[in-house]
This record gives C-alpha cells, structure tokens and sequence, in this order.
C-alpha cells in the first residue's frame, strides 16, 4: 500500500511545453543538459544494483541559516541504513552551500560526520557527487574537489544488460539565474539575502518561541506582518519559477526521450508510466528529507522523517511517498 506522507506536496511532471517561455531560454536549456549528457560519465548497473540518491542538502556552516542542521541527525540515520544494506550513494547536486560560505572548510568542519561517512562510501567505490549551482566556487563548474572526493556536472547510469540509460543531474542548467548568471546570482544571496535570513526572513525561523508564549513586542508584531508578507510573495515567485525549469527540462528529456533524475526544484517528483522524470526533492525542511531509491529494477520515491516525542528520544519513520515504477517501463535510448 502505498503511503503519502502528511505535509509533501508531490510534484507532477508537466506533460507538455507551453508556448509563452522564452525561446532563448529554451535552446539554453538543451544546449546545456545535452552537453552534460555528452561528456558525462557512465556507470554500470542492473537489476540487483541498490542505489539511493539524496539532493539539495545545503550543508552550511552550523549557524541559524543553516537549514541542513535541523536534519543532520536524521539524515545520518538514512546514510547509515544504506551503507549498512548495501546501497550506491548519489548525491544529486547542492550538497553544500558555498554561495552562503565562502570557504568549504568551514562546511567540512560543522559537517564532519557526514563527510565522514561520504568517505566510507567512496573507500567502497559507491559514491558519486553531482554538482549544482550552491556547489560551485572559484569559477569551477565542470568538476569540484570536496574535500578530496571529486563532484561532476553529471552521471549515466547504463543497465548492463538493457542499455537503458538514467541520467543524474542537478537541473540548474535549466534555470538560467543559477547557471548563465551563476555569478551574479551568488553575489545577491551571499551580500543581500544571507544578511536578510540572519533577520529572520525567509524559510529560517526567527523568534517564533516567544511569539508563541505570548511575549509580542510592537517590534515582533511588525516583522511577523513583513515575514508573512515576504512569504507569499516569496512562494508565488518560487512556485512559478519551478513549473519554468520542469518544463524547460521535460521539453529536453522528451526529445532524447532519457530517464532523467534531477534535483534544484526541492520538489520531490516520481514519474508516472510517461513522462521520465524524477526529482529527489531536498533535505531542508524541518523534520522530513525525501529521495529516491533504485532497487530490484524499480524506482520509488521515499521520505525519512523524524519527531521528538514528548518523554522518548527521537522517533524517525520511513514512509514510501509513491508506488515503485519499473524501470523497463521506461525505455531510454541505448
């Protein structure tokens, strides 16, 4: 029986690319996924292959904006639980933020525990790092060291059998912001909005204990208004601007007509028995991460998510967010 989890919205992939968007952005988009395809690298498997894939952790620097940090405990559980049966680790791009944190050591440092684990992984070659556009820094985009693990723009899984390919890549070459203008882009989230988030604006809680308890000031009655009001506006821009690069993407993977697993969007999607999209989601949002498994020749799209009961430590709950689809069902270009 298949379970959705209370408080995901899932994603469903658009089945056709409307006119209005931009032709420019378009060809841009195919240009670089194509581009991404043609040089990445290719890795075997079949129908006994275990592979898991986790995106959009943003590991921080362990400080109030760090959204990853609500979720590390939780997040090393399910690493631990794949390490343990066996499963491939593939890490979908924006594992951490270096637009926020100008130095990587200092990720490295708050995060050690991961990386220590990222390490056991690759020791067993079953790791593969995927970069997005929170990934890169010192003008790098086609390959990044993180702390002497190598992350690539993209990977191709190619059944040993089949042939059938799956294609792993961020998808912030479908958003233009995030990778013609990368540079641009990172320079206002780490002078303007990084600064803004330390005020308590955006997704990163504030004073929300004292509010709750009663203790409003005029002050935190005045930045509860604006915080609401920066919310809504923030979600209309973002939810139009993910339907924008799930459409620039599915218009390219229904042309090559290529499995295609991706992530950017924070929007966990598992493809119907149509369209080849997949998105793992992300591991930001309090209390739950989402992903996606491969196992037995089928693909499922899951949540790890974690509550604190009242007088016991810390309950962590694995829900399957969409029934598996089998893989045959869709077939890719060999």
């Amino acid at each position: 029986m298949t379970t959705i989890a209370e408080g995901i919205k899932l994603g469903t992939p658009p089945l056709q690319y409307p006119n209005p968007i931009q032709y420019d952005s378009r060809t841009f988009t195919h240009r670089r996924l194509t581009e991404v395809l043609e040089t990445a690298r290719e890795v075997p498997f079949d129908d006994s292959s275990r592979i898991v894939f986790f995106s959009d952790c943003h590991r921080g620097d362990n400080s109030r904006i760090d959204a990853f940090a609500r979720n590390e405990k939780l997040f090393l559980h399910a690493l631990t639980h794949y390490y343990r049966e066996g499963f491939t680790y593939i890490e979908v791009g924006d594992g951490d933020e270096l637009w926020h944190n100008r130095r990587f050591s200092n990720v490295r440092q708050a995060h050690g525990h991961v990386f220590d684990w990222l390490h056991e992984f690759d020791r067993q070659n079953r790791l593969h790092l995927i970069l997005g556009n929170h990934d890169l820094h010192n003008g790098q985009r086609n390959a990044v060291e993180k702390d002497g693990i190598v992350a690539r723009e993209g990977l191709v899984l190619r059944h040993s059998r089949t042939g059938q390919r799956i294609f792993a890549v961020h998808g912030h070459q479908a958003d233009p912001k995030s990778d013609r203008f990368c540079a641009i882009s990172r320079l206002v989230v780490r002078h303007i909005w990084r600064p803004l988030r330390f005020l308590g604006f955006g997704t990163v809680p504030g004073r929300r204990e004292d509010i709750q308890r009663g203790k409003m000031t005029d002050e935190d009655r005045v930045i509860k208004w604006l915080r609401a009001w920066e919310a809504r506006i923030e979600q209309r821009i973002v939810k139009i601007s993910r339907e924008m690069i799930e459409r620039r993407i599915v218009d390219w993977l229904q042309s090559h007509w290529q499995i295609t697993i991706c992530g950017h969007t924070h929007r966990p999607v598992c493809a119907a028995h149509g369209t080849p999209y997949f998105n793992a989601g992300s591991c930001v949002y309090p209390g739950y991460i989402t992903g996606l498994e491969i196992r037995d020749g089928e693909i499922a799209l899951i949540k790890w998510s974690s509550r604190s009961g009242h007088r016991g430590p810390q309950r962590i709950r694995y829900t399957l967010l969409a029934p598996p689809r089998k893989l045959r069902l869709f077939i890719g270009p060999s």
